[in-house]
Order: C-alpha cells, then structure tokens, then sequence
C-alpha cells in the first residue's frame, strides 16, 4: 500500500568548512495513490491516445568542492550524498528519516562514468541485505535503509565526470542530492529557488 505524503527535515553540515545549514521542504519519498504508467515497449503505447511515458531530464552538471566533507544525522532525513577527492576518489552515501516517520526507504542508486572505468568499488557500510553491481563504467547499489548511513566508494580517472541517478521507493526527485559547491551544501541552489535533475552530473573542481 502507497503510504501518505511525507516531508523531511534534513539537517547537513560541512564538517571540513565548520559550516552547519540545514536543508528544508525535502520531496515525498512516498506518494499516497501514486498514478503509474502502464509499461509500453520504446515508441510505442498500450492504447491509442495513452499518454507517454515520463522521460528523465537531461542531466544537469555540477561542479564538487574537492575533498569536502559533508554529515548528517542518519535516521534524521532523507539524501543522497555525493563526495570526491582528489585523484578521483568517490564517496556516494545516503540517509533515511526513520527516527522521524517509523518507516525504512529502499533505494536504488546508479552511477555511471562518462569516460574511461569505475573501479575499486567498496561496499563495506551496506550492512544486511542488499545488492551491488559493479561494471567497468557503472556501479548499482539497492538496499533498504533505516537509522544508519549508507554508502560505496569507488574511483575513477581524476577529473572524471559522473551520473548519479538515485531513487527512494520508486521516487526520483533532485531535491533528495547533495553536494558541496563554492562552500555550500548544493551551490546555493536550495536558497535561490533552483531544482537540481535527477539523474545528475557532478564533477571535481580539482581533478
């Protein structure tokens, strides 16, 4: 059963900048009778006059602080954390608002590598059930979270761009990512009214 609208609060905070900001009307992660398209095969429709179905937007790129860290209270919110270190270093971690709603989030998290390969790929902080997929350039992860931090480190060439598309309970909302950029959490985009895609592109500032 599709559960009712949530909000969360997220609380997140730039350890390596002493920074703390606090993220606001976060996305539903659950939709109460959540209208799904019916499945058709590419250009094609179940019935005449069907609507098509959704199409993701094209991925929007960010540029990341390099070797900026960022916390959050697991349990507290819900948001998909995207880190990078200097010599292609990846961090892509995640939260859920359990401790809040009582509720788990599954998610489903996809990163893809526009050139050369995904390597050294370490899934050692998704503890119990779960599901990782590494490839020479993707890496997929799907587990259910609830009151811990979750997450994979991998690396790539230095200055590599990635895609990151991640969804919770089969909701896929910009809103749920967060980065560092010019010293704030998502560049400022949440203050200026902007909405981030999803999947998104991100980047290092400093290969």
């Amino acid at each position: 059963m599709m559960k009712s609208l949530l909000t969360s609060v997220l609380g997140v905070s730039l350890s390596s900048l002493l920074v703390a900001c606090v993220i606001e009307d976060a996305p539903p992660r659950r939709l109460s009778n959540d209208p799904r398209p019916t499945p058709t095969a590419p250009g094609g429709s179940s019935n005449p006059g069907d609507p098509a179905p959704p199409v993701s937007p094209s991925p929007m790129l960010v540029t990341v602080d390099t070797d900026q860290v960022m916390t959050a209270d697991p349990g507290q919110g819900v948001g998909v954390f995207t880190e990078y270190a200097k010599g292609g270093k990846w961090h892509v971690w995640w939260t859920c608002d359990t401790a809040k709603t009582r509720q788990t989030c599954d998610f489903a998290i996809n990163v893809t590598v526009a050139s050369g390969t995904i390597a050294d790929v370490d899934a050692s902080h998704l503890q119990g059930g779960f599901s990782v997929t590494p490839t020479a350039s993707r890496v997929e992860a799907r587990v259910t979270t609830s009151s811990e931090v979750h997450g994979i480190t991998f690396t790539t060439s230095p200055g590599a761009v990635i895609t990151l598309e991640a969804s919770v309970g089969g909701i896929k909302d910009g809103a749920f990512l967060f980065f560092v950029q010019d010293g704030k959490v998502n560049g400022g985009y949440t203050e200026t009214g902007g909405k981030l895609t999803n999947p998104l592109q991100l980047q290092g500032n400093v290969p």
